[in-house]
């Protein structure tokens, strides 16, 4: 069961809606290929957000750290 449904729009666009789950039974072979690969590049999607996201918190660790402030301040870094 995939955990997202594309769905058509009138104007001929797709949206994805993640809160739908979509069963394999429902779909017919193309469909399920086009599933298969969206499937993939959502993955890909939702890691390169959590590498940001993890980034974003380091850094703000880091320019909150003391002795990164005391470093800066001194003209060392």
């Amino acid at each position: 069961m995939f955990d997202f449904r594309i769905i058509d729009l009138s104007d001929g666009n797709q949206i994805i809606r993640r809160d739908l789950k979509t069963p394999y039974s429902a779909l017919t072979p193309i469909q399920y290929i086009e599933y298969t690969n969206m499937e993939t590049q959502l993955y890909i999607a939702d890691r390169q957000k959590k590498k940001f996201l993890k980034e974003a918190e380091r850094r703000r660790k880091l320019a909150r750290n003391p002795f990164v402030r005391f470093a800066c301040f001194c003209g060392l870094v």
